[in-house]
């Protein structure tokens, strides 16, 4: 792996780690479940930290989508050629342990898209929809937390990171 791929993949996993911390820290605040009282209830408090985990989720998403998995695989002794559909990556680190589920990281999608919509008149649905962030956000965080178990694995040569 050449020095600059080895330095962008080091600070990509060091943006990771800020991101997924200051998730965490976020997700400690917010209750696990949501219903519609506590959707109409929530201060402007907990809308900024819902705020603030919502951006944490997107960019530690992305971080990890368009950086820290690209790398890894590059680094790994079986890479795919940088054209390959971003699905046969996932498959493909699934296969080798860097992530758990290539079909948990389309459901993490899924969440992060539902996060456009926004339901003031029905709380019901913001209330549902929370939930599902709430629980996708805990669920990206388990997957960085693979990621970074594997990034320092034998699986990855140490020069690479």
């Amino acid at each position: 792996m050449a020095d600059s791929a080895r330095q962008a993949l080091k600070a990509a996993l060091d943006q990771c780690e800020q991101h997924a911390r200051i998730l965490e820290q976020d997700l400690v605040l917010l209750p696990a479940r949501f219903d519609a009282a506590a959707v109409v209830q929530l201060s402007d408090e907990g809308r900024r930290v819902m705020d603030q985990a919502a951006y944490r989720f997107m960019k530690l998403q992305d971080v990890l989508g368009e950086k820290v998995l690209p790398g890894l695989l590059s680094a790994t002794l079986d890479p795919l050629p940088p054209e390959s559909p971003f699905v046969q990556k996932l498959q493909r680190l699934e296969r080798l342990g860097a992530i758990p589920s290539a079909q948990a990281w389309r459901v993490l999608r899924e969440a992060r898209n539902s996060l456009a919509h926004e339901y003031p008149q029905h709380p019901e649905l913001q209330a549902a929809q929370w939930t599902v962030f709430v629980t996708a956000a805990g669920d990206l965080v388990s997957i960085w937390a693979a990621v970074k178990q594997f990034a320092a694995s034998e699986a990855v040569p140490r020069d690479s990171v």
